[in-house]
Parts: structure tokens; sequence; C-alpha cells
């Protein structure tokens, strides 16, 4: 995606302020991009129909701000994956813990999400997540499964594993799936 700064701000910058030039192209890259997330489930049919509005099926825009990546999803199954920058640190300089809770959760409701009919939805009635070492800037993934899928609750868990397979985290979710008018709009 080849983004141009507006002529009149490349214009105020000096021959030598080339690295604020493409900060702000790549700021505004960013910005298209997370536009084109939040527009793909915005815009999307209330219907579910057509594979322009299943919201499963493209990187949501929590994935775009937080640079997660929806690997693959299928079958009661989800993977996401992330290379944490310094921009995830905490105050200690370790990956933020909101991070490994949100990775866990997308992976686990796109794990649940899979196991739906398209006139079906879900909301999270709990997260829990036990952090199990710190990490720092190494790429992680977050492999959702459905444990046990009822009628209406069900129960899924996470493993946020680091590149050797170590356990970085373990998260439990409680998930219920709603019908008819409850799931319209979501």
């Amino acid at each position: 995606m080849d983004v141009e700064l507006p002529i009149d701000v490349a214009e105020q910058l000096e021959e030598n302020d080339e690295t604020v030039a493409e900060t702000l192209a790549a700021l505004a890259r960013d910005h298209v991009q997370m536009q084109d997330s939040i527009n793909a489930y915005t815009d999307r049919d209330d219907e579910g129909a057509g594979p322009d509005s299943n919201p499963l099926e493209t990187n949501p825009p929590i994935a775009e701000l937080l640079g997660f990546q929806l690997e693959s999803i299928g079958d009661g199954e989800a993977v996401v994956t992330i290379e944490p920058g310094p921009e995830h640190a905490n105050p200690m300089g370790t990956l933020h813990g909101g991070v490994l809770c949100d990775i866990g959760d997308l992976a686990m409701g796109a794990a649940y999400g899979s196991t739906l009919g398209d006139d079906e939805s879900f909301t999270t009635l709990e997260l829990d997540v036990k952090f199990r070492r710190p990490v720092w800037e190494q790429p992680l993934t977050a492999t959702g499964q459905v444990m046990d899928a009822g009628r209406t609750v069900g129960l899924v868990t996470c493993d946020i594993t680091g590149p050797e397979g170590e356990l970085v985290a373990h998260l439990q979710s409680v998930c219920l799936t709603l019908r008819g008018e409850s799931a319209k709009g979501r």
C-alpha cells in the first residue's frame, strides 16, 4: 500500500527530515489499514450473507491495532500470532499482561465463533488468565480451542506459547451463544 503525504506537509519538511517523512508516511499507511479493517466490520451485512460479511474471515480492528495476525480458524480452533515490540511493554519492560489477555481472547473468540451457525453470535461471560512467565520481544502463538460447546454455553481454552513451545499464559473463557434478536448486529 503506497500512501503519499499531503503536499502541504511534505513542503514543510526540510531535506534532513527524511526520517520524519518516513514515519509520517508509515503512520498514514497504518491509519488507512486500520480504517479498512474497521470498515470491513461496520459495513458488513447484518444478515450474515456473503464472504465480505463474515467477521471471522478478516483480522478484526483490535488485531490491526495491537499487531496480531489471525493465522487459522475452523472446527473449534483458532491460531493467532504476534511479534511484540517495545510498544507492547509494561512499565517493567516486559510484555503487558493486557496484550496477552487480548490475544488469548481473540483466539478463543474466533475458535468459538467458528462453531456457530450463520444466524448465531456470542458474548464472553467470563475470562480467566494465568500468567506463567514474563516475555519480552519474542514471537508468541495463541491457540484457542473449544473444549465443550453446549447449546447455550461453551467452555474455551487458550495456550499462549513462545518460540520454543514454552507456556507463557493459559486462558479460559465461558461463552454464551446468542440467537434471534439477541444475535443481530453482533
